[in-house]
């Protein structure tokens, strides 16, 4: 049902036929073996555990972070609109078997993986939006109407929404309409696929060689059919990790030479290290340190703190910010998107711990830096009555006006400290 309070086109009864391919035909089809002989899709990339990893860490931040509704008031005011049927839809839950916590989580692993995440607004009797049923990135095709604006085609049965219709979520690149993104896992397949052949290497590696490797000499030529059974005797008795170190009985005149690891095999750990830190850091814009790796050296600064502070800065807040756009263009009504807005509260990610965090505000009060307000605001507080008012210590002066200020002249005294207040 269209919104009442929405500005929307009124549904086409006949829309063109013809619009944009749908841009994953070519996976449908082929053509996304890696050079390193890996099959990478938007599905099979989440087998990764450097994709896994980082896109859950950042799915599990989104959707856990603080979202609320708020109306915005005189100055800074503000206050948080919680009885307010949107703040409920996307405070509690979305639709009837999702949390809200569960739906932030599945869009960004849409997001990360296809580059689009979509869900179907459904409508009460006054237009009030009552829940977000996501749908699945390939079943949805977005196009361009003749008329202008965008709509989508849903499912098997090529059912057509309009835009006001579909809550559509963007990861940059975008295509040449600006009205998809584009999958980051399609844009960085043989990175990934990279990734995904060395972790079968290494469990290949791993699960042949847990008995050193080496050749078997005997003194005597066997034929090709005793050589394969001797063979296949020693891997039955020696091989895999349950075998590992057993005694090995020798007879016949044989003996085993082992053979050292090669510098290929060990350098394979280090090269797919490296390539998980390109995909997590690279690709997803997460500190390896924040999946399980260490390294020396970082762009998000040194310590840990510091590296978690440039993740939330860098990583979070722009998906932060695009969840909230969509969400006040797609959910509030024209008409309040001045004073009701969406905002995620990331002001907590940011501290480093409660004491310091009190004792950075106390500083900034206290030197006329922020009024308690300001402060208040940050802590997603009501204002306080009086709480606009930048303070300034009273034993600060130049010192030129000492002498002025130490006098009994109370008179005196009073201009000398307004005048270095002012």
């Amino acid at each position: 049902m269209t919104p009442a309070f929405a500005e929307v086109e009124a549904r086409s009864a006949v829309v063109n036929p013809t619009h944009p391919r749908d841009p994953v035909l070519a996976e449908w089809f082929g053509g996304a073996t890696t050079q390193a002989g890996a099959t990478v899709t938007p599905e099979t990339a989440l087998s990764c555990p450097a994709v896994y990893s980082s896109l859950g860490l950042l799915a599990d931040t989104i959707g856990t972070i603080p979202l609320n509704l708020y109306e915005r008031g005189k100055g800074s005011a503000r206050e948080k609109k919680v009885k307010h049927p949107l703040h409920k839809l996307l405070h509690d839950a979305p639709n009837s078997w999702q949390t809200s916590v569960q739906w932030r989580q599945e869009q960004m692993f849409h997001l990360g993986t296809f580059g689009n995440g979509y869900s179907r607004i459904r409508y009460r009797g006054d237009g009030m939006p009552v829940a977000l049923e996501p749908f699945y990135p390939r079943d949805v095709t977005p196009f361009k109407l003749d008329k202008g604006g965008v709509a989508y085609r849903v499912g098997p049965t090529g059912e057509t929404l309009l835009s006001h219709e579909v809550l559509h979520l963007r990861r940059r690149p975008f295509d040449r309409h600006g009205i998809s993104g584009k999958s980051p896992v399609t844009l960085h397949r043989e990175t990934i696929g990279r990734a995904m052949g060395q972790a079968a290497y290494m469990a290949s590696f791993f699960g042949n060689s847990a008995a050193p490797k080496g050749v078997l000499e005997l003194e005597q030529p066997v034929t090709d059919k005793a050589a394969t059974s001797l063979r296949e005797s020693w891997e039955r008795r020696h091989q895999g990790t349950a075998n590992a170190h057993r005694l090995a009985i020798l007879d016949g005149g044989m003996k085993f030479k082992p053979i050292g690891m090669s510098n290929q095999d060990a350098q394979t750990l280090e090269a797919y290290q490296s390539t998980v830190s390109e995909i997590a850091s690279r690709v997803y814009g997460v500190p390896s340190h924040l999946i399980g790796l260490n390294e020396k050296q970082t762009s998000f600064g040194t310590g840990v703190e510091q590296q978690s502070i440039g993740f939330v800065v860098y990583s979070i807040r722009p998906y932060a910010v695009d969840f909230e756009q969509v969400l006040n263009q797609a959910l509030i009504p024209p008409s309040r998107r001045g004073s009701l807005f969406f905002e995620f509260n990331v002001e907590g990610l940011l501290r480093g711990d409660a004491k310091a965090s009190a004792e950075v505000l106390a500083t900034h009060i206290q030197w006329g830096i922020m009024t308690p307000n300001e402060a208040r605001k940050l802590k997603n507080l009501p204002p306080l009555e009086g709480g606009d008012s930048r303070l300034q210590p009273l034993n600060m002066a130049p010192a030129e006006k000492i002498t002025e200020i130490l006098l009994k002249d109370t008179a005196k005294a009073q201009r000398a400290v307004e005048e270095t207040t002012k």
